[in-house]
C-alpha cells in the first residue's frame, strides 16, 4: 500500500499538478456521475459525500498528498478518521469492512492524484518550447493488473501533439488507468522507425448514447470508461472556465454573521446578450400551476413527473414540483408559489437560463440557520429598443430562488457573479 502513489509517479509533487488541484471547488454529490467532464475538472467531489464539512476534510487530506507527498497511508488514516467520526455509509467493494474501506480510500486517492498529475503533465507538454522540440506524442500503456485490451491496442501509437484525438484519449481513460503519454522529437520518432504520425485505428470512433441519468445524448468512445471521455489537462486550460477566472471557493463559512460575498469587480463583462424570443414570454395572470408547468415542461418534467437535467458544466439538477412548493413549519406543502414579484411570465426564460446559461457560479448562501452551497445560472438578454433583461436561477439542496429584471446595467450585471465560476459560455 505504501508505494501506491509511487508506482506510476502520481505521488511526485510538482507545481502544475498542485495548481490544478488547488483551483478546484468543493461540490457535494450523491453519485459519481452527478458531475461529468468539465465539472469534474473544476470540482473536488467524493461520490456520496453531501456534507460540506466532510468534503472539506477529504479535500484537506488530498491537498496534503498532492502538495507534500504524504502518500496513500496518511490519506487512508484520515479516511478512517472521517468515516469513524461521521458514520458515513459509502459504496465500496469487499467482503470485510477493512477491504471495503481500503477499496474506497484507494479509489478516492488514486483518482485525484492521477488526474492532477496528468493535468500537470499536459500543461508541461503543451508549453510552446516543449512543443517546438517535441511535436509528437506517443501513447504508453500502463502496467495495470487488469489491462484493458483497447488501451493495449493504443500502446506505442504516435499522433501529432495537436491532433484533436488527444482531447479524448489523453490518459487517464478510466478507473485505475495508469496509461501515460511520452513527448517525442522528430529524431526520436525516426528511431522508432516512423516517418510520421500513425493513422487512427479504425475502431477509434465515437458513438452517441443516451445519458443513463438524464436521457440527454452523450458521446461515448470505445475502450474509455463512461465519464472519462475527456482530456483533464485540456479542459483545465481550454475548457469551461478561462484559467485566469478559475479561482477556488472560500471555505465553508459559519452561519453566525454570514454575509454573501460581494460580486467580483475584476470580472470581464458577461458574454454578449441573447435576443429574447417573444414566444418564450408567458401571459400575465395565469394560475401558479400553469407557470410551474411551463418551467418544468422545458426539461421534460411536469407537476407529477420529475426529471434530471445535466447542465453545460456537467452537473445534474433535479427538476420537479418541489422547486415551487411552499411549506409550513412542519414541512407540509400548502401551496405552489411561482409568480412572486411578477416573475411567472418569465418562467421559460429562467428555464433557458439553466439549459443555455451565460455563466454558472457556485457560492455559499444562508438558508434559515444553515449555510449551503448553491449553483447560480445567469443569462443576459437583449430586448427591442436597446433594453435588456437578465435571468438568474439559484439552486441548492435547501431551496431555490429566481430573479428576473429589466435593464441589465453594469451594477446589475454583477448580480449573482460571486463565489467560484464553474462555466462561461464561449463566444
Amino acid at each position: 500500500m505504501a508505494v501506491e502513489g509511487a508506482i506510476d509517479g502520481v505521488g511526485l509533487p510538482f507545481q502544475e499538478a498542485i495548481d490544478f488541484f488547488r483551483a478546484k471547488v468543493n461540490l457535494p454529490t450523491n453519485k459519481w456521475d452527478d458531475l461529468r467532464h468539465g465539472a469534474q475538472v473544476r470540482a473536488f467531489s467524493v461520490a456520496g459525500v453531501t456534507r460540506d464539512d466532510m468534503l472539506a476534510d477529504f479535500r484537506a487530506a488530498m491537498d496534503r498528498a498532492r502538495t507534500a507527498g504524504t502518500g496513500y497511508e496518511a490519506f487512508r488514516k484520515t479516511f478512517d478518521e472521517i468515516v469513524d467520526r461521521t458514520g458515513w455509509k459509502f459504496y465500496a467493494r469487499g467482503k470485510t469492512e477493512e477491504a471495503r474501506r481500503a477499496w474506497r480510500a484507494r479509489i478516492i486517492y488514486r483518482t485525484n492524484m492521477r488526474t492532477s498529475y496528468m493535468a500537470g503533465r499536459y500543461q508541461q507538454m503543451t508549453s510552446p518550447a516543449v512543443l517546438r522540440y517535441r511535436p509528437f506524442w506517443q501513447y504508453r500503456h500502463g502496467d495495470s493488473r487488469f489491462p484493458r485490451p483497447l488501451h493495449v491496442a493504443l500502446d506505442g501509437k504516435v499522433f501529432a501533439a495537436d491532433d484533436p484525438i488527444w482531447k479524448v484519449i489523453f490518459p487517464p481513460n478510466g478507473w485505475g488507468c495508469s496509461c501515460d503519454v511520452r513527448a517525442l522529437s522528430q529524431r526520436e520518432l525516426k528511431r522508432l522507425g516512423k516517418s510520421g504520425p500513425d493513422p487512427h485505428p479504425d475502431w477509434l470512433k465515437p458513438e452517441t448514447r443516451p445519458d443513463s441519468r438524464t436521457g440527454q445524448p452523450e458521446e461515448r468512445w470505445p475502450g474509455i470508461d463512461r465519464g472519462w471521455e475527456y482530456n483533464v489537462g485540456h479542459e483545465r486550460l481550454h475548457g469551461l472556465v478561462p484559467p485566469e477566472l478559475a479561482t477556488p471557493l472560500p471555505p465553508l463559512p459559519s452561519p453566525e454573521g454570514f454575509e454573501r460575498a460581494d460580486p467580483r469587480p475584476d470580472l470581464p463583462p458577461p458574454p454578449p446578450r441573447t435576443p429574447v424570443d417573444p414566444g418564450l414570454l408567458l401571459p400575465e395572470g395565469l394560475p401558479e400551476e400553469d407557470y410551474a408547468t411551463a418551467f418544468l415542461g422545458a426539461f421534460g418534467a411536469d407537476l407529477d413527473r420529475p426529471a434530471l437535467w445535466r447542465d453545460p458544466a456537467g452537473g445534474i439538477v433535479t427538476i420537479d414540483r418541489s422547486l415551487f412548493e411552499q411549506r409550513g413549519p412542519t414541512g407540509e406543502v400548502f401551496a405552489l408559489k411561482v409568480d412572486k414579484q411578477g416573475r411567472g411570465r418569465y418562467m421559460r426564460l429562467l428555464a433557458q437560463a439553466v439549459q443555455e446559461p451565460d455563466e454558472i457560479w457556485a457560492d455559499w448562501a444562508l438558508f434559515g440557520d444553515q449555510v449551503a452551497l448553491t449553483r447560480t445560472y445567469l443569462k443576459f438578454y437583449e430586448l427591442p429598443r436597446g433594453r435588456s433583461l437578465f435571468a438568474l436561477f439559484r439552486w441548492g439542496k435547501l431551496g431555490w430562488s429566481g430573479v428576473t429584471g429589466y435593464d441589465a446595467t453594469a451594477s446589475r450585471s454583477l448580480l449573482g457573479r460571486s463565489g467560484a465560476l464553474l462555466y462561461r459560455r464561449r463566444t
